[in-house]
């Protein structure tokens, strides 16, 4: 299930889940690589992480490229919890009200022994305010979209290999 709302005042809300065929600890275990889910929205190019170590509180640079053109941005990892999930936010350094400020996270819910679902999500304040709200629905509905592709897919193929492995 994929939901993209716009509000009249800007209010995005993006909510997808992913039903998997795996345990949420296997799960897990690929989504704690936190550069590499952090990078499956495509325009987060890079993802530089302070310190190194994905935590609660660690500053974030994230480097956005599209069509040729680079813009940098900072975040913070807000919440981390082993084995559950976290949320990064992703802000234009001109300012927490400019350039789509945004939310996004990633959450682990068991539904069996050898199944979970992903709840992916992003929060954020559409900014463009000149894009008329069905444009800005339809250009977040695609950007979204995407994401929960790659994400499904790469967890699609984490399941392949770990059947592979057990023949």
């Amino acid at each position: 299930m994929k939901r993209v709302s716009i509000t009249r005042g800007g209010a995005v809300t993006c909510r997808a889940t992913i039903d998997l065929p795996l345990s949420a600890t296997s799960v897990w275990g690929q989504l704690r690589d936190f550069t590499r889910y952090a990078r499956q929205d495509f325009f987060h190019a890079e993802v530089v992480i302070e310190g190194g170590l994905p935590r609660a509180g660690a500053h974030l640079t994230l480097s956005h490229r599209y069509a040729g053109v680079k813009v940098s941005r900072v975040g913070k990892i807000l919440v981390w919890r082993e084995g559950v999930g976290y949320t990064f936010s992703d802000l234009s350094p001109r300012g927490p009200r400019a350039g789509f400020p945004h939310v996004f996270g990633y959450r682990i819910e068991p539904l069996g022994p050898a199944q979970c679902r992903v709840v992916i999500t992003v929060r954020g304040l559409w900014t463009a305010s000149f894009i008329p709200r069905w444009a800005a629905r339809l250009w977040l509905r695609w950007v979204f979209g995407h994401v929960v592709r790659t994400v499904h897919n790469d967890l699609l193929l984490f399941q392949l290999w770990r059947q592979h492995q057990r023949i």
